[in-house]
């Protein structure tokens, strides 16, 4: 059996450490801007913080993303279709991702 080289496994792990970094940075960046989306085109109705205020009865998006049954497929389809208390909103796929990874997040996944 032939070992990688010295330099070839450090190489090797900087890579994975870097892809890392950049990954988590892409995700910061996603749940930002579903954040910034949320702002503007949720805030009349829902709130972010896991409180409830009676001026805002729809549910607050950190109880939706603490939710077992929310997932990032859960809220796409959610988000993809009418419902009856909502507004009809027309999300485009980035929008989707990016306010699923904003609700998510609130929820600690």
């Amino acid at each position: 059996m032939r070992l990688f080289p010295q330099h070839i496994f450090a190489s090797l792990a900087l890579l994975i450490l870097q892809t890392g970094s950049a990954s988590a940075a892409q995700d910061a960046m996603l749940v930002q801007q579903g954040k910034l989306l949320a702002q503007s085109m949720c805030a009349e109705c829902h709130t972010f913080g896991g409180t409830i205020r009676s001026d805002r009865p729809s549910p607050d998006f950190a109880a939706i993303g603490a939710m077992p049954s929310t997932t990032a497929l859960s809220l796409r389809v959610f988000l993809q279709s009418s419902h009856a208390n909502m507004p009809n909103l027309i999300l485009e796929g980035p929008q989707i991702e990016a306010l699923s990874a904003f609700i998510l997040d609130l929820g600690g996944k």
